[in-house]
């Protein structure tokens, strides 16, 4: 019977409540002590409730707060999103500031050497480490 009436009176939950949950959230109100008025919500269709002065509808109060939480984890999705980037960020720029310092020692050995297999072995360190820095630009 109750279920009856609170398909006809409340008409509007979308996607976010099913009628079960609704019914469990309007009787747990009943429960609190929260008288059911004869007004409706404009928004979902539900009856409104009077608790300490307050009229309310308990239906729009509860999707209010599943948005809130629900808007709170995807800013801390976000968030630590962010900080691994800034987390990768860094350690490309540490790998990037790592090859340029062997880049550059390398160079200060190859101005240094005199035997011809030994430039070659540098020249081609060097041409690799090259290759490297511009991958991971």
């Amino acid at each position: 019977m109750i279920k009856t009436v609170i398909d006809n009176l409340c008409y509007n939950f979308g996607e976010n409540m099913k009628n079960d949950d609704a019914i469990k959230v309007l009787s747990n109100e009943l429960l609190k002590g929260a008288k059911m008025l004869s007004t409706h919500c404009s928004k979902c269709g539900c009856p409104l409730f009077e608790k300490d002065g307050k009229i309310y509808c308990p239906i729009c109060e509860k999707l209010k707060n599943k948005e809130t939480i629900e808007k709170g984890e995807n800013e801390k999705e976000i968030k630590n999103e962010i900080e691994r980037k800034k987390s990768e960020i860094n350690e490309i720029l540490d790998l990037n500031k790592v090859v340029m310092d062997k880049i550059n020692y390398l160079v200060m050995k190859l101005k240094e050497e005199d035997e011809v297999s030994r430039i070659r072995e540098i020249a081609e360190a060097i041409y690799v480490l090259i290759k490297l820095k511009k991958k991971i630009e």
